[in-house]
């Protein structure tokens, strides 16, 4: 499985030499060995998104401000 749920991850997965029988073996050449890692793309990292915050509820004192705040792919 990838080791990220988004961008970055990576895949990994185990090469080992055998011989016909399955058994270890020693004289497989390495420079066609296949990968034991890549890369992997799930897609975007979520990430906040954001608008500018409102005007104040009260013109003096303890007014509040709010913005919108959502979590987006």
């Amino acid at each position: 499985q990838c080791s990220s749920t988004c961008a970055g991850g990576f895949q990994r997965r185990v090469v080992v030499c055998q011989d016909e029988n399955g058994y270890t073996a020693n004289n497989c050449d390495e420079k066609s060995k296949p990968m034991e890692q890549r890369s992997c793309e799930s897609g975007p990292c979520p990430q906040w998104v954001y608008g500018n915050w409102g005007e104040c509820t009260k013109p003096c004192g303890a007014g509040t401000r709010t913005r919108l705040v959502v979590c987006q792919r």
